[in-house]
């Protein structure tokens, strides 16, 4: 009977060790709140960016960019959403921080060249940018949204460097 109970002992506490440790082990990213408008190659580029904060590398990281907007029906609104095409919408791999780091590669940057603004004519529209990403030791993958509810989201200035989510 003792050896019942301490092997059911083990097992039990080895599940909730595992489930507690890779629970831990998830990405986790930051969005900036701004839409950076820039000049790229002679045309206007829209950037956006987030910061991998997770203590380990994250990979297969997959970004949507969409535009949303509000169409009434009998019972209420149903929204309508158009892709908005990125640059770069596939990110293999993103290192995790580190201080010896120059180049900030933890720190992503997507841009798009579609107008923005001609899109968001109205005030009810929205844009909502999806980045799913996994992490490297787990194998666990995390769904991180960030909605920019209006045009005045859009700034001329630009992204700073490194874990900074502003503008300058």
């Amino acid at each position: 009977m003792d050896l019942i109970v301490s092997i059911t002992a083990g097992l039990a506490s080895s599940y909730f060790f595992l489930v507690f440790f890779l629970y831990q082990k998830k990405p986790i990213i930051a969005i900036s709140e701004n839409i950076s408008l820039v000049k790229f190659n002679g045309e206007d580029n829209y950037t956006f960016k987030f910061v991998n904060l997770t203590p380990a590398v994250i990979f297969d990281v997959r970004v949507e960019l969409t535009f949303y907007k509000p169409v009434g029906d009998f019972k209420g609104n149903n929204l309508q959403g158009s892709d908005i095409k990125l640059k770069d919408n596939f990110i293999a791999y993103i290192p995790r921080s580190n201080d010896n780091d120059y180049f900030n590669l933890h720190a992503m940057r997507l841009r798009t060249t579609d107008n923005l603004p001609d899109l968001w004519k109205d005030k009810s529209s929205f844009i909502r940018l999806t980045i799913i990403g996994k992490h490297a030791l787990s194998g666990f993958n995390q769904v991180f949204v960030k909605d920019f509810l209006s045009v005045d989201c859009i700034t001329t200035k630009k992204f700073q460097s490194g874990n900074y989510l502003t503008v300058k």
